[in-house]
């Protein structure tokens, strides 16, 4: 009998078994499913109205208990419509409990007769209704619980009956599930037991039948681990079975996999020469990476092939004009050196292996053809082989080598690899040669072309009456011209590279202002206006928190303003506006500014204004002042006793020099081995994250460049813990020279070309923002006005908002362009618009512009609001439609001084 026969017999009396078993289990299970359907969808349901019932009910009551107690006529309307909702829920939960079917007469009666009592208790909840909406609340009160208290009491009496019924009704019907199950387990049990008994007998049968054949097979399997270099086993037939049918199936695979064995050896063998080729190839190639010299790469060459391929001696020749030139050779005779061995083309089996290009293998060398000697002895090479080493067909050199051996079919296919990559390594080092020689010969041109220059500049009126020879000369230099041409043009292409990252750097910085700003600006507000504490309800404590975060963002608004300043220096973008400045105006301005300073810290601080200094200097004022805030708040910064002084002086006999302010203090002082460094961006006398002093290490580095600008220079004399003294000297703007004028626009032409142009907004002199005075007479005169704020900014429109909103003002805002011109054209009472820039989907301009389209808003002010610090945003502010400009962070005394002034223009 087929082993198949067998297993289809014995698997039949299984399946056959499962079938009868898989019966019974399904007609229990569905049996099970009834029972519980009915538990689920009859008394469960029911409970579950019952409950529904109960908690309308319940609500209804807590509503109108509510009801009564509230005298707000719009909540009383919302809990009059809840309780009507409760009413219509339970008519719905009566309807659907109705219809049910019961399995005990009672709780159809209770179903009805609480159906009948709700329909009572609602319409005395109506009469309490109606008692309510006439004014008369004790009424309904009295009606709806010393009138008809019990009824709510026997609803809810009969829902606690109902349930109880329900729940019996599924505790016995579960009861009996249980049963049934019990008695359905057991005889499962039981006929799992006798199918068990049945199947092992069979599975015993036909395995007995199959395993007795499987073993011979295996005996013969396991032993093939014994005959790995041998032939295979073999099984003798045993039966016509498929057992019979795999002991050939084996036989005919032994047969394959011995000849494939015979195959994999071939081909191992194959792979280990490949591997051997580029192994030693990869290894040859690498030796030569980064080599510039020629004669070292034919050393390097011959040492690492001849001892590749196992060669006693071997030469490497060149090709130059028209010769091929021993340049290395390899356990050379003492009779021959390197360099003597020279062979033109075609002379000889070098010259004629350069001409045909091909390789040449000489088996058999006579005895007497070449010595090879060794402190032991010496001998005759046998064979010899010549290789050509030549890129893309030209012949650049022969490789040749002897051994004495011959050389073997592998050995001659990696020396052929080698000299076909040898000759792109020879060109690479060639050219490398001739551009090294190109680069020496350019530099010594370069050198002369500059020495004459010098000539000619110190020659100018000679070279003026001999023009003709310069003529001539001209002529000579044409090509220097040329060469001088082509660095200028790379110049130009680097230059057009730094511009592009200049671009970006710029639109990081600008865009990096705006995202710093924005969120600045509502804390600046909100902070100010906590700080006035205008509804009196918070403690001292509270508003020196709020003065404390207002200050933080002030100084945040100086590190972003520092950062710009250096950029917007850097670049050669700050414009010098020279006026006439009152050294007596630039005294007031310091006591102002640092007065309130030193009396805080407990200093003395003076002012020295020398007899012999000018009166009246042409500089820019702006930048003039902005240095001496630098130097005097450092010096304040970094002195804790004594005194601070600002001298006022005439300056030195130089033309940068016509006026000295020198600022003295008696502060921590600089060492000496730091008093250049100081001048850096970001550098720091004490530099560590336990410093005593704080700030960035920017503002003596502004000072430094903004003086540069102004053609002055700073200087600095100290003392390591006595005090240090500051000096800036300045030139009067209309005494400087002409050469020195060309010189600083040189110099500024030049930083224009390799830096980005950043645009700080116009901060004045970096002054803190302080909180506008509210009084009545301004809160009168923005009474009852509407503003439109229009920003995507929540945190800023919040800010805003609240700051106009305290001035007695209408606020309306909008999230973009788009729906401030919906808003203007649905309200015409709109007094004055406050536009941001940078939106989504409508921005500031173009929203600005569209407005401006409209006849009725020719008039309408607008005052543009933006965080971005580009160049020229106001002019496009203004071109665009807007009537003014402000820059976040906002300073709302000025921003309510510009809206009191367009209000009322």
């Amino acid at each position: 009998m087929k082993l198949k026969t067998k297993l289809y017999f014995g698997f039949g009396a299984i399946l056959f078994i499962i079938v009868i078993l898989s019966a019974n289990v399904y007609y229990t299970m569905n049996q099970q499913k009834d029972n519980m359907n009915a538990i689920v969808y009859e008394n469960y349901e029911r409970v579950k109205l019952i409950e529904l019932l109960r908690n309308e009910i319940n609500t209804t009551a807590r509503e109108i208990r509510e009801l009564l107690l509230m005298s707000d006529d719009i909540v009383i309307e919302e809990h009059i419509r809840a309780i009507q909702q409760s009413r219509v829920d339970t008519t719905e939960l009566f309807a659907k409990l109705d219809v049910m079917p019961y399995s005990e007469p009672e709780s159809k009666q209770i179903v009805s007769s609480l159906q009948d009592l709700s329909t009572a208790y609602f319409e005395v909840v109506s009469r309490a209704i109606q008692h309510t909406l006439e004014g008369n609340n004790q009424l309904g009160i009295s009606e709806l619980i010393d009138d008809n208290r019990g009824m709510r009491n026997q609803i809810v009496t009969g829902f606690d009956r109902l349930n109880e019924i329900e729940e019996n009704a599924m505790n016995t019907a579960l009861a009996s599930i249980e049963s049934d199950f019990r008695n359905t387990v057991i005889f499962l049990f039981s006929l799992f037991i006798v199918a068990a008994i049945i199947v092992t007998g069979i599975t015993i049968s036909v395995v007995r039948s199959i395993t007795k054949s499987i073993y011979k097979v295996r005996d013969v399997i396991t032993s093939v681990p014994g005959h790995i270099n041998e032939d295979l086993p073999r099984i003798e037939a045993i039966s016509k079975d498929e057992i019979g049918d795999i002991a050939n199936a084996y036989n005919e695979m032994a047969h394959a996999l011995e000849d494939y064995s015979k195959q994999e050896k071939d081909l191992k063998k194959y792979l280990e020469n490949e591997n051997w080729i580029k192994t030693t190839y990869a290894e040859t190639m690498t030796k030569f990476q980064g080599l510039q010299n020629i004669e070292r790469f034919g050393e390097m060459l011959i040492s690492k092939v001849a001892a590749s391929v196992e060669a006693t001696y071997g030469t490497v020749y060149l090709k130059e004009e028209g010769e091929l030139k021993q340049i290395a050779g390899y356990a050379l005779s003492q009779n021959r050196k390197v360099g003597e061995g020279t062979f033109k083309i075609g002379e000889g089996l070098v010259g004629q292996c350069a001409l045909d290009n091909k390789i040449l293998k000489i088996d058999k060398l006579p005895v007497d053809y070449i010595s090879v000697k060794s402190g032991l002895g010496e001998s005759a090479p046998t064979s010899l082989v010549l290789l050509p080493i030549e890129i893309e067909d030209e012949v650049l050199g022969v490789l040749e080598l002897a051994k004495f051996e011959r050389f073997t079919s592998l050995q001659l296919k990696l020396l052929k690899q080698v000299s076909e990559s040898s000759g792109a390594i020879i060109n690479r080092i060639i050219n490398h040669m001739q551009i090294e020689k190109l680069l020496t010969e350019s530099q010594t041109l370069t050198e002369e072309l500059q020495t004459q220059s010098e000539e000619l500049q110190q020659q100018q009126e000679e070279l003026r009456l001999t023009n003709e020879q310069l003529h001539e000369q001209y002529k000579t230099s044409d090509e220097k011209t040329k060469e001088l041409e082509k660095i200028k043009k790379d110049l130009e292409e680097k230059n057009r590279g730094i511009e592009l990252s200049s671009k970006y750097k710029s639109e990081f910085l600008a865009n990096m202002s705006h995202e710093l700003r924005t969120p600045l600006n509502s804390m600046l507000i909100l902070s100010q206006i906590l700080s006035e504490n205008g509804e009196g309800n918070l403690t001292e404590k509270q508003i020196e928190y709020a003065l404390t975060i207002h200050s933080s963002g002030s100084d945040l608004l100086d590190l972003i303003n520092d950062i710009l300043d250096l950029s917007k220096i850097e670049s050669g973008k700050i414009d010098i506006y020279p006026e006439q400045v009152l050294l007596n105006d630039v005294k007031s301005f310091v006591e102002r500014q640092f007065n309130p300073v030193a009396r805080q810290k407990g200093l003395n601080f003076k002012i020295t204004l020398a007899e012999d200094a000018p009166k009246i200097i042409f500089t820019d004022d702006q930048r003039l002042k902005q240095i001496l805030k630098n130097l005097l708040s450092n010096a304040f910064k970094f002195t804790q006793k004594g005194s601070v002084e600002l001298r006022l002086s005439k300056g030195r006999e130089d033309v940068r020099s016509k006026i000295v302010f020198s600022v003295v203090d008696t502060g921590i002082g600089i060492p000496r081995s730091k008093q250049q460094d100081i001048f850096e961006a970001f550098f720091q006398g004490d530099g560590t994250t336990s410093r005593k002093y704080g700030g960035t290490g920017l503002g003596l580095s502004i000072t430094r460049e903004l003086s540069q600008l102004l053609g002055g220079y700073v200087t600095i004399e100290s003392v390591e813990g006595r005090g240090s003294t500051f000096s800036l000297h300045i030139p009067d703007y209309y005494e400087l020279s002409e050469i020195q004028q060309s010189v600083m626009e040189e110099v500024a032409a030049t930083k224009e070309n390799n830096v980005l142009i950043v645009e700080s907004n116009q901060y004045p002199e970096l002054e803190k923002i302080e909180a506008p005075v509210v009084n009545e007479e301004q809160n009168e005169a923005f009474e009852d006005r509407v503003v439109l704020v229009v920003d995507d900014d929540m945190r800023n429109v919040f800010a805003l908002t609240t700051a106009l909103e305290m001035q007695n003002m209408k606020v309306l805002f909008a999230e973009n362009g788009r729906e401030a011109l919906e808003i203007l054209n649905s309200d015409t009472s709109i007094d004055i618009v406050l536009m941001d820039i940078m939106m989504p989907e409508m921005d500031g301009y173009e929203a600005m512009k569209r407005i401006r389209e409209v006849d009725e808003f020719q008039e309408l002010p607008i005052i543009a609001l933006t965080a971005k610090a580009m160049k020229s945003d106001k002019e496009k502010c203004i071109m665009a439609g807007a009537s003014d400009y402000i820059s976040k962070p906002v300073n709302m005394e000025q921003l309510l001084s510009l809206i009191k002034v367009w209000i009322y223009k």
